[in-house]
């Protein structure tokens, strides 16, 4: 018996060192890749450490209409314009123009946890912490994009400034209390029992629809992009300086030449390759 099922594919995309450049956060060369996706109406959904005001900021600049899903996995964003009734999941909330799923803990939770253990706060340096001014010293950001990113709702970013002995120490008290960690690019992330690949198996439930499968193109560059990357039907690992630790522990369908974001041009274009091919 014929499978008379469409195929709907998402793309699914870490931003910073993966579609957004390391250093200097541009994004121009992945411009005509983004425009062919719409084009081909393959929905371009961010999952990233970055923040809600963060997240629509970068996607109005991009002219992407998606959902999104910010702080490593920590919540899902739906615009209403795409999924106009309130999504099956009991927890959806209304904010604003999105239907917001939370998957994780609220910063004002982490923070409180932060304060009763006993890891002194002098072993780390937290970004919701810093001045704004500083934070765009730490991120390299401008101030506007420093001030959005300091602005947290489900994550405690920090950097760590004492040794391995105590860092081991800290992320086992953190266990105690039902929170994780993620090392990302340039931060240490504190967060609820979620993940960037949880986030993305919830997400993939909210565009089911009869005679539909929905497959992913997943791209990421650093170890915190892991549990995303292997849940992917064509992965991505886009050249950067964060690859060490996640190309000892995964190795993708596709790994870029170029870094972001002309690797990120480069790996969509050759998964497009493959997907005509799997016709």
């Amino acid at each position: 018996m014929t499978d008379n099922k469409s195929t709907q594919w998402l793309v699914v995309t870490d931003l910073d060192g993966t579609l957004l450049n390391h250093h200097d956060y541009s994004t121009d060369m992945a411009l005509p890749a983004i425009k062919k996706l719409i084009d081909l109406n393959i929905p371009i959904i961010f999952n990233t450490s970055k923040t809600f005001s963060e997240s629509i900021t970068i996607q109005e600049k991009l002219n992407i209409n998606a959902p999104f899903i910010v702080e490593n996995g920590s919540c899902i964003y739906l615009p209403k314009s795409i999924f106009p009734n309130t999504p099956l999941d009991k927890t959806a909330k209304s904010r604003n123009k999105y239907w917001e799923v939370k998957l994780g803990k609220s910063q004002a939770e982490i923070s409180n946890i932060l304060k009763i253990i006993n890891t002194p706060s002098s072993y780390y340096q937290l970004l919701s912490a810093c001045s704004i001014q500083s934070a765009a010293i730490l991120t390299g950001l401008n101030i506007e994009q420093a001030e959005q990113a300091i602005y947290r709702e489900y994550s405690e970013p920090l950097i760590w400034k004492s040794g391995k002995k105590e860092l081991i120490k800290f992320k086992k008290e953190l266990k105690e209390h039902n929170l994780n960690t993620l090392q990302g690019g340039r931060f240490l992330h504190v967060l609820g029992n979620c993940d960037k690949g949880i986030a993305t198996n919830k997400l993939h439930d909210f565009f089911i629809a009869d005679n539909t499968q929905i497959k992913t193109i997943i791209l990421g560059d650093s170890d915190n992009d892991f549990a995303m990357l292997e849940k992917a039907n064509l992965s991505i690992v886009v050249n950067s300086p964060s690859n060490h630790q996640l190309q000892q522990t995964f190795t993708p369908d596709i790994f870029t030449h170029q870094q972001a974001p002309d690797g990120w041009a480069e790996g969509i274009e050759l998964a497009l390759v493959k997907i005509k091919e799997l016709k």
